[in-house]
């Protein structure tokens, strides 16, 4: 009678199941930027952050934290943020940078972002989608002079003199700017402005965004 050998499988040999080994699928989380969009609004609006925490309500700790990527503002947060930089709170969370490819402001329309005995701020061209060029126009009273001349640190700068007469001070150099006349330059150092003439000096101010890095 033949008897049957069996076969010993041979040890430590996986067995081949014919299957593929499946994929793992990854979730891409939108960079949405939130820290970086508060900042460079209240920037843009000239706000300290003691300033856009006197407006929101959030503590100035907590702005910090929020523009340096530091905190993830709950949505409570996010809404006073909002409403203070007149934002819809949409803008902090798409994916995109938030900003329009091209804006037109009209007079009417323009965003006074100070006014004050010394004169008044109105947003004439906002940051736009990539875009790295912000400007203001600005009426200083006789008189008076600029504690805020919305120049940011990093990038360049333009003070165009559209009437009236204008000193633009700069480290221990003065200029005199008149109708017509125009003062450009590196945003280092500390610039000021004041009106020493008899009518409202009115100007505009082209500033340049410094990336975010």
């Amino acid at each position: 009678m033949a008897t049957k050998t069996k076969t010993k499988k041979a040890a430590g040999r996986p067995r081949k199941s014919g299957k593929l080994p499946v994929k793992k699928n990854h979730i891409k989380i939108p960079d949405i930027r939130i820290g970086e969009k508060v900042r460079t609004l209240r920037k843009t609006r000239g706000y300290s952050i003691q300033k856009l925490s006197d407006l929101s309500g959030v503590s100035p700790a907590g702005i910090y934290k929020i523009e340096t990527n530091g905190m993830v503002p709950t949505v409570t947060t996010l809404v006073k943020l909002a409403t203070a930089l007149e934002r819809r709170m949409s803008h902090f969370v798409e994916e995109d940078d938030g900003y329009p490819a091209f804006r037109h402001i009209r007079k009417k329309d323009r965003a006074v972002l100070s006014s004050s005995q010394e004169g008044r701020t109105e947003a004439v061209a906002e940051r736009l989608s990539r875009g790295r060029l912000v400007s203001v126009y600005r009426t200083l009273e006789p008189g008076s002079r600029s504690k805020n001349p919305l120049v940011q640190a990093g990038g360049e700068y333009l003070i165009y003199c559209l009437k009236g007469e204008l000193t633009v001070s700069r480290g221990d150099q003065t200029y005199r700017l008149k109708e017509g006349d125009s003062f450009h330059s590196e945003s280092s150092g500390r610039t000021n402005l004041e009106n020493a003439g008899r009518l409202a000096a009115k100007f505009l101010v082209v500033n340049t965004i410094s990336p975010v890095v």
